[in-house]
């Protein structure tokens, strides 16, 4: 249940920010130049997912997210810690160990929590965070699509959920 809320959350937050924080570069958003899928657990390939970020808090992987811009990305409000510092995002990696080629990293020079976040219930549990200074897109970083104010989600239509986790 949770996970739901959590999902419907954050399509709210997608719609309600896609007329506000649409960058220059935002025309070829959401579409990965190498897009082989995760099938029954297995590794993504470099690139597949260009715009899954990693929230990094004293450089140890903490939570994911969605880059939206060159300069802002969407995550779960319940990944901040009460006392933000030394925060980071990284885009571009492809694996939790080692240094991967193609991957950048940004300070996080601000948090926006969504103001009626309640830790709790995890109730409009989502928060945006700007990055230091804008990426450059590549074919390893991208922006994900922002849903327009008339876009129309139908029954059964695929979804994918991405992130840094185990594949067994």
């Amino acid at each position: 249940m949770a996970l739901y809320q959590l999902l419907c959350g954050s399509a709210v937050m997608i719609i309600l920010l896609s007329n506000g924080c649409h960058s220059k570069q935002q025309q070829a958003c959401g579409r990965a130049v190498n897009n082989p899928r995760i099938v029954g657990g297995q590794d993504a390939a470099a690139g597949t997912w260009p715009w899954i970020a990693s929230l990094q808090i004293d450089e140890d992987h903490n939570c994911g997210g969605s880059l939206i811009s060159d300069t802002w990305v969407l995550t779960a409000a319940h990944c901040i810690p009460e006392f933000p510092r030394n925060m980071t995002v990284v885009l571009g990696r492809e694996s939790m160990t080692g240094k991967n080629l193609n991957e950048v990293s940004r300070v996080v020079d601000k948090i926006i929590t969504h103001p009626d976040y309640d830790a709790l219930s995890n109730d409009n549990d989502m928060a945006l965070l700007k990055l230091s200074s804008p990426v450059k897109f590549t074919d390893y970083i991208q922006p994900v699509c922002l849903a327009s104010a008339d876009s129309t989600f139908y029954t059964g239509d695929n979804n994918w959920v991405v992130g840094f986790g185990t594949t067994s």
